[in-house]
Formats: C-alpha cells, sequence, structure tokens
C-alpha cells in the first residue's frame, strides 16, 4: 500500500472541506454542498484505503460506508463498525442531501439553499471526523 496515495486523499479531503467553508461564507451554496460530499467521498476513500490496500470505484456515501462497516467488522471491529451503522443511520437524510449534490449541484437544475449548504458542510465535518477516529483505531490496532 502506497501511504503516499492515502495521504494525497487526506489532504485533498481536508483542502475540499475548507473549500467548501469558502463557498458557503461566499454563498455558493450548490458548491459548497458539491465540495462538502467531495471531501466526505475522500476521507472515506482515505481511510479504506489505508485499511484494505484499495479504494472502491464509486462516489455513493452510503456504499462507501457499508464498506466500511463490513470491514471494520470482519475484522473484529465490532466497536468501530457499530459507530459507522449508527453514524450512518442517524444521519441518513444529510448523506442523501451529500450524495444528491454529488450530480445535482453540478448538473441539476436544483438551488441549494444556504440551510442545504450548512448542513452538508456540516455533515462533511461529521463524516471526516469519523474518518479520522476510525484512522486511529486502526492505527491503534495494528501497532497495538
Amino acid at each position: 500500500m502506497s501511504g503516499d496515495y492515502a495521504a494525497k486523499l487526506w489532504r485533498r479531503a481536508r483542502a475540499l472541506l475548507e473549500g467548501a467553508l469558502w463557498r458557503l461564507e461566499r454563498r455558493e451554496y450548490d458548491l459548497a454542498c458539491f465540495e462538502a460530499e467531495q471531501a466526505a467521498q475522500l476521507a472515506l476513500k482515505a481511510l479504506l484505503y489505508e485499511a484494505t490496500g484499495s479504494a472502491p470505484r464509486t462516489h455513493d456515501l452510503s456504499t462507501l460506508l457499508g464498506t466500511l462497516y463490513r470491514f471494520l467488522r470482519d475484522a473484529g471491529l465490532e466497536q468501530e463498525a457499530r459507530l459507522v451503522a449508527s453514524h450512518a443511520q442517524e444521519h441518513r437524510p444529510l448523506i442523501w442531501l451529500l450524495e444528491d449534490a454529488y450530480t445535482k449541484a453540478r448538473y441539476g437544475d436544483t438551488e441549494y439553499t444556504e440551510r442545504d449548504a450548512q448542513d452538508c458542510v456540516e455533515e462533511a465535518r461529521r463524516l471526516l471526523g469519523l474518518a479520522e477516529r476510525l484512522r486511529e483505531a486502526l492505527h491503534r490496532e495494528v501497532h497495538g
């Protein structure tokens, strides 16, 4: 596994979240939602790449969370798997909002509101935080 690739994904995820915040401040709500989705997507892919050596070729956050859940469960990390499942269930509407933004913020005629953009950015923040906590847990598991 190349640590360089994972590090690049983590850097991009954080930069995209910063970009989403900047877009939100500029009232560019569609792009704030899009960049928030990209940030969340790349953080989950970075974590999966570090854990498994590959990142799924999907942009679907629900699929990425499901893949992460299954990996953690199969690795015997039940508490971490439950954390992923709990987050996915508790924040399902916001995850779907982010998933829609992947396409609709760029190509659709959907106009995202300030509230939508705030929700997207906040959920992306939560997903990045979740991914970083799980990353730490995986590092503890591997390195004792």
